[in-house]
């Protein structure tokens, strides 16, 4: 059995992979050098906030392609919003949008479950795409490199 840091320096799991997704993306080619997103959860089950975090681990290495995450929506590129606001979450939605410095963008993920109020009703500024069920990190990191003009 092999030491697990030589085993992953050996097989090098991020170099070959590739990241394509069919969903239709309005791509943010403002930024050349590297892209901040700031996460909000508005009312999910958690398992969308478990592929979202995903993208930090080595696997997916999503630093390499530029894409950091922010502490603050003010330092922020996009803003990706995770489920269904409940209706206790939408004042604080409507404030952090109000927060992004502009240019901005907005990545809906609705997620899996039906409740609470649809995104599309609040027709939030600046949608570049909308993502529907439960994206795996792959998908997630997809969307991401189409909305940052990156190839992976």
């Amino acid at each position: 059995m092999k030491w697990w840091p030589i085993v992953g320096i050996t097989k090098k799991l991020t170099k070959n992979e590739t990241y394509d997704s069919k969903i239709a993306v309005e791509p943010l080619k403002l930024f050349k050098k590297s892209f901040h997103l700031y996460m909000i959860d508005v009312g999910n089950s958690n398992q969308l906030n478990f592929e979202f975090y995903a993208l930090h681990t080595p696997r997916y290495n999503i630093h390499r392609f530029g894409i950091y995450f922010a502490a603050s929506p003010r330092h922020a590129d996009l803003l990706v919003v995770l489920g269904n606001p409940t209706p206790q979450m939408v004042k604080p939605l409507k404030e952090t949008i109000r927060q992004m410095p502009e240019p901005f963008g907005i990545l809906l993920i609705n997620g899996c479950d039906e409740t609470g109020v649809d995104l599309e009703n609040l027709k939030l500024p600046n949608v570049v795409a909308t993502m529907r069920g439960c994206p795996t990190a792959s998908e997630i990191l997809a969307v991401l490199l189409k909305i940052s003009g990156r190839t992976d």
